[in-house]
């Protein structure tokens, strides 16, 4: 500071002689500022005396609010259901869902990286400011905690303890897995020296029509995430899609696939798997491309230029993704079943591949089945085509090294606090990407922050939710469900014991259709929500629900035969269609006017859509489907037993195609072709918040475990339909015996069902009819005294200051007559000592508030009347009988887990669904059942496995019998 600057010392000026005599330096007494502190006190404790007189509006009369009894407001009281939900639905805007686009499609986000680090930081902030938590001073260390260690696990136990935290918490959990990146890889078709005669540009093109796909190109190359390092060589084999059925038809042909590079198409099924099966049948490495088939009718062929010049799919596009074998166990590979922590114990991954694999385009992908001629042998008289099972003449070869290292991965959470602190409901997506991921995950991560606006704005106007909410934006879900598995198994003991339900988005936008999936027992409560959402189109009269049957823009009309006379044409040789343009001989082509597609892509589309829909139909029908794998529901669902949902608008053949993990899931191509303004963003962010709320503020948690138990006769049905498919007879009688046993568990479930039914309605009621009966809350007498002085709210003031926060410790844990619905383990003994301190606190509080100065009849008529006497121990008892309810409710689905796992995959513990062994992302239901039939042909696995089926429905039965 300058001389002059310093108002203590300021120059003297020759022109003021009375500058030269310093005024005499003020200063303040002891005496003064006792004086002014105790003005202040009794302007204070005046304006505190004030705000305790209520104005009554009809009499005008003036009445003393009864201190103490002021508390959190209830549920039902503080916040009517339909404000409440309006003012949600009210939130979610196209202007914020811009924002976040920008914020995070427009730079990769690999997870483990530095970009990726940064967006966790950026997502704790945001929750920190959107639920009101008050961030740390600088000069402390951000809430970053290395996963196990004590800060880390109390940030999530301490949520259902009675002494946890009242308010709104955020912090990230670091954890630390085994993954890869890429260094160098090559393809190169070799002449019988090994020379290299063509060499593939690996490379997507990054035109400049996308500016962000142009700038990142090369930023992260097209590789497969823990694909094996490693090299290898060979003839080329094409397989098709890969699955078990299209391998074993190549060896039907008589081909050996050992020491051969294998190219499939995407599609079908999990890419590992594709994989693992080329590496089971001695494979030396698999290409794996994405073909336009897939794309239906919109093709460069059919006269689309590609993107970013029309809506085709461009040909250098490359789908990156992971190469884990899923369905064996998902998470880090070498912590199997444990948490990923810094100094974890490792073993060798057993779910990672042996031989080298490249994702390539269909630029790449088109030269090279050149090589092989005709992969497809000429259609039989049913008109279908088989694989041909040849090689090329020439051998390719592959190159893919990789650097392998344990990295940190960085899980956001944040949770809000319920009047029912020991029932969670929890609700995430995934944040990480391969590149840009405009729509993967970006979208849903979209959807996700609104719904946090959305709570945020509920809490600022004085809701709190009867259950704690949990949320979750995981990392590294691209390379196997990284993040949300290792928090699954770091935290199973009390994920079983107290989430009532997971919710989860991935991609909330990448097309027409709106779909979801969920447990059973959430499907109506989807169907219903999503009935109450509007259409995103904003169409009259239409809501989410209706958008299960939209279809693209592109999808064709117009006259498709000679004549003008309506209907399809489908050849039978790629040949006989004129202008078609294909390496692909011999495959079946469906014709809609002058365009074309595949038939089998159309026909395995239609029928897979006529399901989905059927399913509505029927006692058991909801067109909810089950949930096999390929998202972060995986292990709340398979391995825990927690209900969960997924959900997301996906292509159709008449949609712009998807580009999946490529440069250009950008955010031009979501703004021009899957989601312009955002709207499906936001409908997705309505419907999930939506069933956040009801699932949270509901009294009964609206699981119907009625529905789950009929589908289960769908479940047993569909096993059935397998047995005439097999040659032996063998075993047959026997498997046939355990399944009618097991129906007739199946059976018994649903009748006790029924009657859980009824105990939910009356246990409701009666709960509802208690509480409207009790007076408002009381807030802890001693406790209120003394958080009222101004010497406690200055301290919370300073500690607040210095990041210091402060949690309520109440005997009871008791502040609300909510959150007595808490299953807390308390015998008959301890529920009558907290009605009678209860008791104790409203005589207390009724007996020190009475007025010391006449007042009027019509202001002792206005004060609030207490019931004579309160039935506080009866609404005890009520409340615990509905915490018994929704025990039953969401350990429903706990019933299906059994220790022992599926076999050959034993984290997979459900045996109700999991993705299929040769599937991946799709759901098999009675899975071990199922498989011991297909795939092991074992007739005495199958009775086994119906009488572990049986043995489980019997504890189900126990648990839900009232």
């Amino acid at each position: 500071m300058s001389l002059t600057m310093d108002p203590e010392v300021q120059l003297i000026s020759p022109k003021h002689p009375s500058s030269l005599l310093r005024r005499p330096e003020k200063r303040l007494t002891t005496r003064k500022f006792l004086t002014r502190l105790a003005c202040l006190l009794v302007i204070i404790y005046g304006l505190r005396y004030l705000a305790t007189i209520h104005f009554n509006s009809e009499n005008g009369s003036l009445f003393l609010l009864q201190e103490g009894w002021i508390s959190s407001p209830t549920f039902t009281a503080s916040m009517p259901t339909k404000v409440k939900e309006d003012l949600f639905l009210s939130v979610p805007n196209t202007g914020n869902a811009t924002a976040s686009a920008k914020q995070y499609s427009k730079h990769p986000h690999l997870a483990g990286s530095l970009e990726d680090y940064h967006d966790a930081l950026t997502v704790l902030e945001f929750l920190q400011t959107e639920l009101g938590i008050t961030p740390r001073p600088p000069s402390h260390q951000p809430p970053i905690y290395n996963a196990g260690t004590p800060k880390s696990r109390a940030q999530t136990i301490a949520l259902t303890s009675r002494l946890g935290p009242r308010s709104p918490q955020a912090w990230i959990d670091v954890y630390y897995p085994y993954l890869n990146t890429p260094l160098d890889r090559s393809l190169d078709i070799v002449d019988e020296t090994g020379k290299s005669i063509w060499s593939a540009d690996l490379r997507e093109d990054g035109n400049e029509g996308d500016e962000d796909a142009a700038k990142y190109r090369d930023y992260i190359p097209p590789w497969h995430g823990l694909s094996a390092n490693g090299e290898g060589q060979g003839r080329l084999v094409y397989v098709n899609y890969g699955t078990y059925e299209d391998y074993e038809e190549v060896l039907a042909s008589g081909q050996n696939l050992s020491g051969k590079v294998v190219i499939a198409r995407y599609g079908g099924l999990f890419r590992g798997l594709k994989i693992k099966r080329a590496e089971d049948l001695g494979a030396a490495a698999i290409l794996i491309y994405s073909d336009p088939r897939d794309d239906g009718f919109v093709t460069v062929e059919n006269g689309f230029a590609p993107y970013p010049d029309g809506p085709a799919r461009n040909p250098t596009s490359v789908q990156r993704g992971s190469a884990m074998y899923l369905s064996l166990y998902p998470g880090d590979p070498t912590t199997p079943g444990k948490p990923a922590y810094d100094k974890a114990e490792r073993e060798e991954g057993n779910n990672v591949p042996r031989i080298p694999s490249l994702p390539i385009s269909w630029m790449n992908a088109e030269r090279l089945l050149k090589e092989i001629g005709d992969v497809y042998t000429d259609a039989g008289e049913d008109g279908r085509r088989k694989l041909s099972g040849k090689a090329s003449e020439r051998e390719v070869k592959v190159v893919n090294h990789v650097d392998n290292k344990v990295t940190p991965i960085w899980n956001t959470m944040a949770a809000i606090p319920g009047h029912v602190r020991d029932e969670v409901v929890i609700v995430g997506c995934h944040r990480d990407a391969w590149v840009l991921g405009a729509a993967d995950p970006v979208s849903g991560t979209i959807s996700l922050l609104e719904i946090v606006r959305g709570l945020g704005t509920l809490l600022r106007n004085g809701w709190k939710p009867l259950r704690t909410i949990l949320i979750a934006s995981w990392d590294a879900e691209e390379y196997g469900l990284v993040g949300s598995t290792e928090y699954g198994e770091d935290f199973a003991e009390w994920i079983s014991e107290h989430a009532v339900a997971y919710l989860n988005v991935d991609v909330s936008s990448a097309g027409s259709k709106w779909d979801a999936v969920g447990s059973p027992s959430l499907a109506h409560l989807i169907r219903k929500t999503a009935m109450d959402v509007p259409h995103p189109s904003g169409e009259e009269g239409k809501s989410l629900w209706d958008a299960r049957e939209d279809e693209g823009p592109f999808k064709p009309f117009g006259p498709v035969r000679p004549g003008g006379k309506p209907g399809l044409v489908v050849y039978t040789n790629s040949s006989d269609v004129q202008g078609l343009n294909t390496t692909v001989s011999s495959h079946r082509i469906l014709e809609i006017g002058n365009i074309h597609a595949d038939a089998d892509v159309m026909e395995a589309y239609e029928a897979s859509r006529n399901e989905r829909l059927s399913k509505e139909e029927g006692r058991d029908g909801t067109s909810i489907g089950p949930m096999g794998s390929g998202s972060d529901f995986t292990v709340f669902l398979q391995r825990l037993g927690v209900a969960s949902s997924d959900q997301g608008f996906a292509g159709t053949p008449y949609d712009a195609p998807y580009h999946y993990h490529s440069i250009y899931d950008s955010m031009r191509w979501q703004e021009v072709y899957a989601d312009p303004g955002y709207k499906k963003h936001l409908a997705i962010a309505q419907h999930l918040g939506l069933l956040v709320l009801r699932l949270t503020d509901s009294i009964i948690v609206p699981l119907n475990t009625t529905q789950y138990a009929l589908e289960l006769d769908g479940y047993l049905d569909r096993v059935e339909s397998l047995l005439p498919s097999l040659d032996a007879e063998v075993g047959i009688s026997n498997v046939r015996v355990a399944f009618s046993i097991l129906r007739k568990h199946i059976s018994q479930l649903q009748e006790t069902s029924v009657l859980l039914d009824i105990e939910k309605i009356e246990a409701e009621e009666h709960f509802k009819e208690l509480l409207s009966k009790m007076p408002s809350f009381p807030g802890s007498l001693s406790t209120c005294r003394h958080q009222n002085t101004l010497t406690y709210r200055f301290k919370e003031w300073v500690k607040r200051i210095f990041g210091v926060q402060h949690h309520r410790r109440d005997a009871f844990a008791v502040d609300s007559w909510e959150s007595l619905l808490s299953s807390y383990d308390w015998d008959e003994q301890e529920d009558k000592a907290i009605a009678g301190w209860l008791e104790h606190r409203l005589h207390m509080l009724t007996g020190l508030h009475v007025p010391s100065i006449p007042l009027p009849t019509s202001t002792l008529a206005s004060l609030p009347k207490l019931p004579s006497p309160p039935p506080i121990l009866e609404f005890i008892r009520a409340a615990k009988r509905v915490s018994r309810v929704n025990h039953k409710l969401f350990f429903f689905e706990r019933g299906f887990i059994d220790e022992g796992g599926i076999k050959d995959r034993e984290w997979y513990r459900h045996l109700g669904v999991a993705p299929g062994k040769w599937l991946g992302y799709g759901a098999t239901t009675f899975p071990a059942l199922t498989e011991a039939i297909v795939i092991e042909k074992n007739m005495t696995e199958a009775v086994l496995e119906s009488r572990r089926l049986v043995k489980l429905l019997k504890g189900m039965i126990e648990n839900l019998k009232v």
